[in-house]
Order: structure tokens, then sequence, then C-alpha cells
């Protein structure tokens, strides 16, 4: 079971591959018998996360007050945004469980945030 659901991600992230904005460098990705997916393990994570929030949507998107809701999108996002960007400038080395975790956290983040967002604008 778990095996299955491994290799249908794995044929996704394949397809994903020509992402644009993922560099999908395999030392950066992760590993599955011996194969790397095609995106590196924060983008896949990310859209794991993503989607996990958006099927979750009808649980955490009823009766919780707008405030909550944009402070817990920009909690979960942070990580992602502090890994990244110490890690672009050079100070520091990334490892693939912080960008598994990070890349979770931020494809949490992101509909919830942007639901929040919505919410705001529309009144």
């Amino acid at each position: 079971m778990i095996g299955g659901f491994i290799e249908y991600i794995f044929v996704i992230s394949q397809k994903l591959r020509s992402y644009p904005f993922c560099h999908s460098l395999p030392k950066r990705s992760l590993c599955y018998n011996g194969r790397y997916f095609g995106l590196c393990a924060r983008c896949t994570t990310m859209y794991f996360g993503g989607l996990l929030a958006i099927l979750s949507f009808p649980v955490w998107s009823g009766g919780i007050s707008i405030n909550y809701i944009l402070f817990i999108g920009l909690l979960l996002i942070t990580p992602a945004g502090i890994d990244g960007t110490t890690q672009m400038f050079g100070s520091r080395e990334s490892n693939n469980k912080l960008r598994v975790t990070t890349g979770f956290f931020l494809g949490l983040g992101i509909p919830i945030l942007c639901w929040g967002g919505l919410r705001v604008i529309t009144g």
C-alpha cells in the first residue's frame, strides 16, 4: 500500500520535472528504490502539504477568525522562508530532512494564507 502510494508520487514528480521554480538536483531530492524524484525534497512535500490543506479545507475553514487563519498561514510558511533564504545567501547548507519538513509546512501554509487573504479582500 505505502509502496504503491510512493510509486504514484514518484511518477507525478517525474511529470513535474520541468517545473520552472524547482532545481530538481538529485542530491537535494528524495530517493525511492534507487531513483530520484523529479522535484527536490522541498517541492515534493510542498505539493503534498498543499494537497492535504486543500482536501482538509472543510475542517479548518469554518468558524475560525480571520486573524487566526492569517497568523497560522504566516507561521507555517516562515520556516521555509528562513531555510531557503539562509541557504540561498550561503549562510549554511540545508539537508533533506529540513527541506522535507519546511516544504510540508510551506505547502500547508500557502493555501491557508491564500484563503485568509481572500476572506480579507471579499469581506
